[in-house]
């Protein structure tokens, strides 16, 4: 009898409950669901850079078949660029980034050697072989540790400022002056703006960390190679904590001259070139770069002034750089060298800088 009465109470449902009937006893078809559901939220910085909604359906019974519950997962466009900008920076030293830097500070720091003995500098190609030939190739990835310690703080706080103050200004400060004043601020000046921003914020984690990768480059040219966290003891020990920001206010300015000018340079650029799609993207970035290599001066006072506190420290050069400002590091640098000693490197520095703008300034937007 009970039998009779199941049957027949199946057969009065109507196709609706039938279908919610048949997708509602088996709740190991949710599983896999679940599965998906928990990667897409783990994947969710990477995907967008809008804040992602996520709606979850939970089991229903007949009584409120008509009710559902969305659960909402929003992620922070911050929390996104954060995380992207760490990965993103880490990805670029480790791929191509730390190289190209170890070339640019051997290329500057022989220059200042041969300068100061009086013997002719070799050219950036023949001092890039002599290192893989002489050292191996592998020397190329010298400070690897605080290179990645600086990259995951360094290139998350430079995305999350520069998106920040990129959006805060093209959604917010742009419509409220072309509504007062008629006027527009061009993209490119809200580039420079941006990436100037992020780069003063970059500078606060990237003192201490080039200050260590410098030392690192200077020790193993002269032969005496030091660990990352043998160079940080020795400058707190002679210097204090204080004394891994030697050399900051240089990193300072080359960091907001840095970013304002690939990211300026690549949004001038690229609406006036005629290609089109991720191929146009990529190589306004790479001119973008490029043309932001005309601040190299500040980055040879940086490595000067720093590789000259690292010799005192360790007893291979007789005076540090006692101090001195920037303006003071660049005036000696040119009444010793020249106009042309400020610009020593240029060649590995446009190539850093290209490679850079790439990864922090294109694939962002490539992605979005």
């Amino acid at each position: 009898m009970a039998i009779f009465s199941f049957f027949r109470t199946l057969s009065t449902m109507s196709n609706n409950e039938q279908r919610n009937a048949s997708i509602y006893s088996q709740p190991k078809h949710n599983v896999p669901l679940l599965c998906l559901l928990l990667l897409s939220v783990a994947l969710v910085p990477f995907t967008s850079a809008r804040s992602c909604s996520i709606a979850i359906k939970p089991r229903q019974n007949r009584q409120r078949c008509h009710n559902e519950l969305i659960t909402a997962v929003v992620v922070p466009p911050v929390l996104q660029n954060l995380a992207r900008g760490s990965v993103l920076k880490c990805l670029a030293d480790l791929t191509g980034g730390l190289p190209l830097e170890v070339w640019k500070s051997s290329v500057v720091l022989e220059n200042l050697q041969q300068k100061q003995s009086n013997l002719t500098p070799r050219s950036s190609i023949t001092i890039l072989n002599s290192i893989i030939c002489d050292q191996g190739i592998s020397s190329l990835w010298s400070g690897l540790t605080p290179r990645m310690i600086e990259g995951i703080f360094s290139g998350g706080v430079l995305l999350s400022s520069k998106e920040l103050i990129h959006t805060v200004l093209s959604n917010y400060v742009s419509p409220i002056v072309l509504k007062r004043s008629g006027l527009t601020i061009p993209p490119s000046a809200i580039g420079f703006v941006s990436g100037a921003g992020g780069g003063m914020a970059q500078s606060l984690v990237m003192g201490p960390t080039s200050l260590i990768v410098t030392a690192c480059v200077s020790a193993q040219n002269d032969g005496r190679p030091k660990s990352a966290f043998r160079v940080a003891q020795d400058v707190v020990r002679e210097l204090g904590v204080f004394g891994l920001y030697r050399g900051a206010p240089a990193v300072a300015y080359r960091q907001a001259t840095n970013w304002a000018s690939r990211q300026g340079f690549t949004e001038w650029i690229r609406p006036r070139i005629p290609i089109q799609g991720v191929a146009g993207e990529l190589l306004s970035g790479c001119l973008g770069g490029v043309l932001s290599a005309w601040n190299t001066p500040f980055e040879v006072a940086r490595i000067e002034s720093q590789s000259k506190i690292m010799g005192a420290i360790s007893g291979a050069s007789e005076k540090a750089d006692g101090g001195l400002s920037l303006l003071e590091t660049m005036n000696g640098i040119v009444q010793e060298r020249g106009v042309g000693g400020l610009y020593v490197g240029l060649v590995p520095r446009a190539a850093q800088a290209c490679y850079q703008t790439l990864f922090l300034v294109c694939v962002p937007r490539l992605i979005t």
